[in-house]
């Protein structure tokens, strides 16, 4: 897998140099991901996907693992300039909503800054970690810890919401539509003949 890592403002950046992201990256993706958070000690990694222009569901898989290894050591990953078809399989697993999302580094830098600069103007004083300055910012995210999701496992996830035609039986409100009343107002046209 083609990357490159890189600081700025005391975040680490990840870019993926790939235009496909897909099951071949998966297992690199992890060991990559895994040793920045182990190694290089980097809790707040932003992984930019600005060249990535398609991801299956291995690679769906690999940022929500990236999600909670960094979770799991008290940090964030911040995933930034996602392409439209990564963005509508991210909504259509609902998993838009759980992850850190951003539309460019420059984004996460300017929310960031003011609590970078307070950090360092207060030497002597505890400050907030920057994470918890990006948390304030996206206090409408729900974020919900995510159960480890295989390739597998993501088909089954969405079928769950799936309705069955023969589902639609055991549903009152939609098994029998109610009979329409019969209209009372006159109808117009001849009236019939009756035999005497």
């Amino acid at each position: 897998m083609n990357y490159s890592v890189s600081s700025r403002k005391e975040l680490t950046i990840m870019k993926i140099e790939e235009e496909v992201f897909d099951f071949q990256h998966g297992d690199a993706f992890k060991l990559i991901i895994e040793d920045l958070v182990n190694k290089e000690n980097s809790k707040n990694l932003i992984i930019d996907f600005s060249q990535v222009k398609a991801i299956d569901s291995c690679g769906i898989s690999s940022m929500l693992l990236a999600h909670q290894l960094l979770n799991q050591s008290d940090g964030l990953a911040i995933f930034v300039s996602l392409g439209k078809q990564i963005k509508d399989l991210l909504k259509l697993t609902n998993l838009d909503k759980q992850l850190y999302i951003f539309s460019s580094i420059n984004e996460v830098i300017t929310l960031i800054e003011p609590a970078m600069k307070s950090k360092r103007g207060s030497r002597g004083k505890s400050q907030a970690p920057v994470y918890e300055a990006i948390d304030e910012l996206t206090d409408e995210l729900d974020l919900i810890a995510v159960p480890e999701l295989h390739e597998e496992h993501l088909d089954e996830h969405m079928d769950e919401h799936l309705v069955e035609p023969d589902d639609l039986n055991d549903m009152p409100e939609l098994a029998d539509p109610q009979p329409e009343k019969e209209s009372t107002s006159k109808k117009r046209g001849r009236p019939k003949k009756t035999d005497m």
